[in-house]
């Protein structure tokens, strides 16, 4: 057998396949071309020794913050080798004025492969204390549309901080989330929504969402998370989740509370995903990367097939990237991470 890169004797965890052994991973040019049983006769250019480590899909960072003109954004290829990370969606760090700055100084330069969520703010996360709705002159929900259209096959969704501090309380807030939605709706994606401080209820929010539409920061603390002040999950949520709306990590610098997690795992509500929220202010602590946040979850108890599957298989899913990523089919793009 030969091959371009062999990846020998690692131990091979792919949730797409039911997979889990010591396997040689083949890669040839820039695709699977087998995942084996250790074999002797397989001539490589380059071999990588993962004898005692993990094998697995490359890594899915389902919200990141990495537009380079954002105070908030990250230099994405650094990350890459550190965290394992092979595919990250920015998390609407930008909107219709400025996506295709985006485009240009940050998701084509990258050798990390970046995709994009939409803010229905033109600006974006411009500023670091600004609520960028507050004023409502700055919602530009056509631009939306006009930068998904435009940027087909890089912008894959929209995503709106539902906060009030954000988007404005009462009234306010409700037209925007309502903005927001039908821009996914007429975009014919999905919404993600950070859930922080809201102008209203988690279950009033749910019951607005289709399936695929995401709330991010799903275990955060304060007065609006997805359980009661009896730590017993909303029965709004676990419906919700039932039909298939995406609860997602979403770490952050304080998206994550033990509390909630807890109660929401001991009641049959994990994560949907995995991902850190990565921005210049938590990249030092306490996120760190994704494989931290992930050994987060081992330590709660899912097994880590689950953790993988979490942060590989069903973000790929989400983003309708399936065939290509968060497998190790033969066929697929090479995206390996070594553990």
């Amino acid at each position: 057998m030969e091959c371009d890169v062999l990846i020998k004797g690692g131990e091979v965890i792919d949730p797409s396949q039911g997979l889990r052994g010591v396997r040689d991973v083949l890669v040839t040019g820039n695709r699977i071309a087998g995942v084996v049983e250790v074999v002797a006769e397989v001539t490589a250019k380059h071999t990588i020794d993962a004898r005692g480590l993990l094998v697995v899909p490359g890594l899915i960072d389902l919200h990141v913050h990495v537009y380079p003109h954002s105070p908030f954004g990250l230099e994405p290829d650094p990350l890459c080798p550190a965290g394992g990370v092979t595919t990250m969606l920015d998390a609407g760090t930008a909107g219709s004025f400025n996506f295709h700055v985006f485009r240009r100084e940050g998701i084509d330069r990258a050798r990390t492969q970046i995709l994009g969520l939409v803010h229905p703010s033109c600006m974006g996360l411009s500023a670091a204390n600004l609520g960028e709705l507050l004023d409502p002159r700055y919602a530009d929900p056509e631009g939306v549309l006009r930068t998904i259209d435009e940027h087909a096959d890089v912008a894959v969704g929209v995503k709106i901080r539902a906060g009030a501090h954000i988007i404005g309380a009462g009234e306010q807030g409700w037209s925007h989330l309502r903005q927001a939605l039908q821009a996914a709706r007429d975009s014919n994606t999905w919404l993600m929504v950070h859930i922080g401080e809201c102008p209203m209820s988690i279950p009033e929010m749910l019951e607005h969402f289709e399936p695929g539409d995401c709330i991010t920061h799903c275990f955060k603390g304060g007065s609006t998370r997805i359980i009661d002040a009896d730590l017993r999950v909303f029965e709004a949520v676990a419906e919700a989740a039932a039909r298939g709306v995406i609860f997602d990590v979403g770490h952050g610098s304080g998206s994550f509370q033990w509390e909630t997690v807890e109660a929401c795992i001991d009641q049959g509500l994990p994560p949907t995903t995995i991902s850190t929220d990565l921005h210049t202010r938590n990249l030092h602590g306490p996120v760190y990367d994704m494989p931290t946040t992930m050994s987060k979850f081992l330590m709660l108890g899912l097994s880590l097939e689950d953790v993988v599957e979490m942060s590989t298989t069903s973000p790929a899913k989400i983003l309708k990237r399936e065939g290509e990523l968060g497998t190790l089919r033969i066929g697929s793009v090479a995206d390996v991470t070594v553990l």
